[in-house]
């Protein structure tokens, strides 16, 4: 899936995953998140929560989060492709 913007140049969609290390629903999310990149088009930043402790007070019982970083939706934990499908879509 491609978007394009009102000048009709190609975007590319943006997640922030916050994840951290020994979190196995992390590894779980990260995975089917990953299947998704092979048919859309969008970059992923890991987040480290454990690197911030304000990140670790907001995600630290919510963690994996996918952040929609154009409108700042959040998609929490359990989730499946259709949610991380229909937060490309917002």
């Amino acid at each position: 899936m491609n978007f394009v913007n009102t000048d009709g140049l190609q975007i590319m969609k943006r997640f922030k995953f916050f994840t951290t290390q020994g979190c196995h629903l992390c590894e779980q999310a990260n995975n089917l998140v990953d299947e998704l990149r092979n048919r859309y088009n969008f970059e992923m930043e890991i987040v480290d929560i454990s690197t911030e402790e304000n990140l670790v007070q907001k995600y630290g019982l919510i963690i994996p989060v996918v952040l929609n970083v154009e409108n700042n939706e959040l998609l929490c934990w359990p989730f499946d492709k259709d949610g991380v499908v229909k937060l490309l879509n917002d």
